[in-house]
């Protein structure tokens, strides 16, 4: 008996060595620059225009156009949001190929985890072959196992549905075209997605949120003469912290902040975010929001810029607020945007640098005594003197080259070092 536990183990310890030798590599198979592939963010705009279009007409077909500098311009974001994961997608006659690859850390030599899918058109989503390092799977087995993975890691049926909803895949002239199923059935599963935080734990944060929406509900705010009649940001702000100050006595100051942070994030910015967050309406009926939007530095725009960014770092991670920040910059350099801007930027990441704080341990209560002081935009908001705006992309390419220039790198350098001398950064 012993001899076959010992046999078992050992054979298990050999296949876990040779999938390792087969899976893992020591060098990346994606070379790309995600600065160069950035400056196509300009291109970008008409497919988030097509996504919205296919969630407004969520009970109809669309079609999608993706070419392949909107695609590699979508890789080169991710590779800002996550420096470990590079991307490069390849159109070729009728089929897509998209590389990826993985950087992990092992403490003694970075490993890679290669990825290459080969999507080809057809109807349905259909994939013809994967390749994880030295390992080829086939592509209709590799798709059933991401399903199956995916389904029981959100504990919902999001990816059989997304997959279904993929009516048919067009590869022609750089491009491709994709036909999607009305998107209601889909939709509607994202909403039964659980993972990380358990269902009490949602549920806790939920009855938090409809708590602080109540109380910036019920606010009078006069008007403010210094912001032509409008609401600083600063006052909902200082408000929300008191109360999140008041009640983390007897509650969790982290969780009270993300609460408050992310109800802010409802009333001032949009109440989409209730569409990620999740279903409220078990304790709030009605949700509510701010008119007109509060200002920051006298301009609603940097008050959008903070709040938004503060709540995608709650729902995500920091990384990924700042390169959605940079990102939408780099959009408006197009024609009909409004320009790249570093002040737009500033926000962003004072936006995010808030939120990482709100939700540090070590940091949390001085968040709420700092803000619980004033209502003062100095406190949270960095000096937006001398930064560079509206920039289209030939000067913004003229000026400062692209996202990993020393003299781009600069100005973020400076807009950091004023975070970092911020009262909340104290």
């Amino acid at each position: 008996m012993r001899k076959t536990i010992k046999g078992l183990v050992a054979l298990l310890l050999l296949i876990t060595i040779v999938l390792m030798v087969l899976v893992f590599d020591i060098s990346s198979s994606v070379e790309v620059s995600s600065s160069a592939q950035v400056n196509n963010a300009d291109t970008v705009q008409p497919l988030i225009d097509e996504l919205k279009q296919s969630l407004r007409s969520r009970y109809e077909s669309q079609q999608i156009n993706v070419s392949a500098a909107q695609a590699n311009s979508l890789a080169g974001f991710i590779n800002r949001a996550r420096s470990q994961v590079d991307a490069h997608v390849t159109f070729n006659n009728d089929k897509v190929n998209i590389a990826l690859s993985y950087e992990i850390q092992t403490g003694l030599f970075p490993l890679y985890l290669n990825i290459e899918a080969l999507v080809r058109e057809g109807n349905a989503l259909q994939i013809e072959t994967v390749r994880v390092g030295d390992l080829k799977l086939p592509g209709g087995f590799a798709l059933g196992l991401a399903e199956s993975f995916t389904n029981a890691y959100t504990s919902s049926q999001v990816a059989t549905k997304a997959i279904a909803s993929v009516e048919s895949v067009v590869v022609e002239n750089s491009a491709m075209q994709v036909t999607l199923a009305p998107l209601d059935a889909l939709l509607k599963e994202f909403k039964n997605i659980e993972t990380g935080s358990s269902r009490a734990d949602s549920r806790i944060l939920k009855i938090r949120i409809a708590h602080y929406l109540r109380l910036l509900d019920g606010m009078y705010v006069a008007n403010d003469s210094d912001n032509a009649g409008l609401t600083s940001l600063s006052i909902y702000l200082h408000a929300v912290m008191q109360e999140a100050a008041a009640l983390s006595q007897q509650s969790s100051a982290p969780l009270e902040n993300e609460a408050a942070i992310l109800a802010l994030a409802i009333y001032a910015g949009s109440g989409r975010f209730t569409t990620i967050i999740g279903d409220l309406s078990f304790a709030i009926d009605n949700i509510p929001s701010a008119s007109p939007k509060p200002v920051l530095a006298n301009r609603q725009d940097l008050s959008l810029h903070f709040i938004y960014s503060a709540a995608i770092k709650l729902l995500s991670e920091k990384g990924v607020s700042i390169a959605v920040g940079e990102f939408k910059e780099l959009m408006d350099r197009g024609k009909g945007g409004s320009g790249y801007s570093f002040i737009d930027l500033a926000a962003d990441l004072s936006g995010a640098h808030f939120a990482d704080l709100a939700v540090n341990t070590q940091r949390a209560k001085h968040l709420q005594q700092v803000m619980g002081s004033a209502a003062n935009e100095s406190l949270f908001m960095v000096s937006i003197n001398d930064l560079d705006e509206g920039l289209n992309k030939t000067q913004f390419t003229e000026k400062y080259g692209g996202v990993d220039t020393p003299l781009y790198q600069k100005v973020v350098d400076d807009i950091n070092v004023r975070i970092s001398n911020l009262p909340i950064s104290q």
